[in-house]
């Protein structure tokens, strides 16, 4: 059961409704037992209005401005286009409500910093999706690799490989509402850090929404921000080599035009085994990550492990654990202060691009 301190349903407001926010968010927080969707804000109202139909949400609102300032809320979830994300959560956060957003939680450093200050000076709980962290399978990996650091079982780390190579990954996910109403896209903040020259914004931006999931996943996994040694980019594709405390490593991607192929994961040596994740399309349901470690043994022999997760999805456990913090009052595996050092990552790899 789901209750605020008052013994009531948590009461949500959400803002938005496109095709990520239905399929995604929307149905897996409408399924969580006393969660009270109160209002949805829309800026598209026939679109607004079936959706609230559809879920049975008693108010529609023109914009997230008019839900906040009348409906008494427990918290917001907002999953609006990008580029529109940081100005929405600043007008919630000065409101000192409790807020989840999809991610990247802002397209700059500076306009992050904004969004944490607002969260830390209202006491409000700010959390970004990154569902990745909430997938069972990485859980267990992440809790492998302490163990396996900490008992030295697999020797020393010697190297760490990221990568992501992969175009669509909705797979076919159907069951949201639809309008000929056009999207929004007009344009608020900034979408690209004011140093970066205007030739890479468009790019910036690309590499910013698809690649942060893996930069904020290394750095969950290891529990620090490694340092960059070298990027080799080029449009669609690249590598960063990184240095880790004590090993090397790289993460590379390319961001292809299909959406059929998507290959995703990390694989870390020891110098006496590894392990391997594999991560599922994002939009693939009650599928967890595959966790494979492999262990040297006596005799020249390999022993696999495979530690199976359920069938679950991250998405649905990222709205579960959002939900969970609410009612205990605890902090998030995925705070947006956390999510300032991917912001700063991110920005770090693009200076050293526009320099080449």
């Amino acid at each position: 059961m789901s209750h605020n301190s008052k013994g009531k349903p948590i009461r949500i407001g959400w803002v938005g409704s496109g095709f990520v926010g239905q399929v995604a968010h929307l149905v897996n927080y409408a399924g969580i037992p006393d969660v009270e969707i109160s209002g949805l804000a829309e800026l598209r109202p026939k679109l607004g209005k079936q959706v609230c139909e559809r879920h049975g949400i008693p108010r529609c609102f023109k914009d997230h401005k008019e839900l906040i300032d009348n409906l008494e809320l427990d918290a917001v979830v907002a999953i609006v286009r990008r580029e529109h994300t940081a100005s929405v959560a600043l007008d919630i956060l000065n409101k000192g409500i409790a807020l989840f957003t999809e991610k990247p939680m802002a397209p700059t450093v500076a306009q992050g910093e904004k969004l944490v200050e607002a969260a830390t000076k209202h006491e409000s709980l700010y959390v970004a999706g990154f569902m990745r962290r909430h997938d069972q399978g990485v859980q267990i990996a992440k809790q492998a690799f302490n163990e396996l650091i900490e008992t030295g079982e697999l020797g020393d780390v010697l190297f760490f490989r990221s990568y992501c190579f992969g175009g669509g990954d909705y797979c076919n996910i159907d069951g949201n509402q639809t309008t000929n109403e056009l999207p929004p896209r007009h344009r608020i903040l900034p979408i690209s850090p004011d140093w970066l020259p205007p030739e890479f914004e468009r790019e910036y931006e690309t590499f910013l929404n698809v690649f942060v999931h893996d930069i904020n996943l290394i750095r969950f996994l290891v529990g620090y921000t490694p340092e960059i040694e070298h990027v080799d980019y080029r449009p669609h594709a690249g590598s960063l080599a990184l240095n880790f405390r004590g090993f090397a490593g790289v993460f590379e991607f390319a961001h292809l035009q299909t959406n059929r192929y998507w290959e995703e994961g990390i694989e870390i040596l020891f110098s006496k085994g590894r392990m391997i994740i594999q991560l599922p399309p994002a939009f693939l349901r009650n599928q967890a990550a595959i966790v494979k470690i492999y262990k040297e043994r006596p005799q020249g022999s390999t022993e696999m492990v495979s530690p199976t997760p359920d069938w679950t999805w991250a998405f649905k456990r990222q709205a579960e654990a959002f939900v969970d913090n609410l009612v205990s009052n605890s902090s998030s595996l995925a705070s947006g202060n956390d999510s300032l050092e991917d912001l700063r990552f991110i920005e770090a790899v693009w200076e050293k691009i526009a320099c080449n």
